[in-house]
């Protein structure tokens, strides 16, 4: 009786992952459109509440910072984490192509909001590893004003 080699199972697995990953690739490159309007306004709800969320805890972590509530690597691992959650909210909301010339300047608007708050959360960053405390203090307000904006056109579009 002839055996197979034990790696054959690992060669085949190793190989459907690899096929999976490639066609994973090819089709995470593709921009979809919008069914309709309605289907890009909420898509843009969404993406404004995860970044306000983000904009605001890590506005909190800052100010419990400057308040010795907690030590710096603790804030900047919130402000680190939320930076990265960003850049997947806003990459998510740009791969959807706008139904509508009014959805355009949604895009523009959202997108723009999105952005201003990855650089937020960046200065943010940079103040927390330099130990800036102004630095911190202005990111915090910053952090906030944008949240409020962000909110400000959720609710208007909910």
């Amino acid at each position: 009786m002839t055996r197979l080699p034990r790696t054959l199972p690992k060669a085949r697995v190793l190989s459907a992952l690899l096929t999976a990953g490639v066609l994973s690739s090819a089709t995470t490159g593709c921009v979809a459109p919008a069914f309709d309007a309605g289907a890009f306004q909420r898509n843009a709800i969404h993406a404004l509440d995860s970044a306000v969320s983000d904009a605001r805890t890590s506005a909190l972590a800052l100010e419990q910072h400057l308040a010795g509530q907690v030590m710096r690597p603790y804030a900047d691992t919130v402000v680190s984490d939320s930076e990265d959650a960003i850049g997947p909210v806003e990459d998510s909301f740009d791969n959807v192509d706008p139904p509508t010339e009014a959805d355009v300047r949604l895009r523009r608007e959202v997108g723009g909001l999105l952005s201003g708050t990855g650089d937020a959360l960046a200065d943010a960053r940079i103040a927390l590893r330099s130990n800036d405390r102004a630095g911190m203090a202005k990111s915090m307000e910053g952090l906030r004003a944008i949240a409020d904006q962000m909110e400000k056109a959720s609710e208007r579009l909910s």
